[in-house]
């Protein structure tokens, strides 16, 4: 008998539709990939998978070396709040900086 994965319910924010839609069909298919291991709650190792610093009120998780999905997860959902390249992470790194 297989095992029944529970997955976290998904919420995408506006940011996130607008970033996804702005990447390419490859970029896009990572991403899938990253977003679907995050709602059945099993990250791999090379996601990284952290608090974004200092506040710690996001998390990033790699989909590349150069970008990163923008996410928290809360009441058992995945809020997803934005795709962005990894130099641009600090913006989520004080939750009064941004909206998600």
């Amino acid at each position: 008998m297989s095992r029944r994965i529970a997955f976290l319910a998904a919420e995408f924010s506006a940011q996130w539709d607008k970033s996804y839609d702005d990447l390419p069909a490859n970029k896009q298919e990572e991403t899938d990939e990253v977003v679907m291991a995050l709602l059945k709650s099993q990250p791999t190792h090379g996601m990284r998978v952290k608090p974004i610093q200092p506040d710690k009120h996001y998390h990033e998780a790699r989909i590349s070396s150069g970008d990163r999905v923008v996410y928290r997860v809360q009441e058992g959902a995945c809020r997803f709040v934005d795709i962005v390249p990894h130099d641009l992470i600090d913006k989520y790194g004080r939750k009064s900086k941004v909206r998600g």
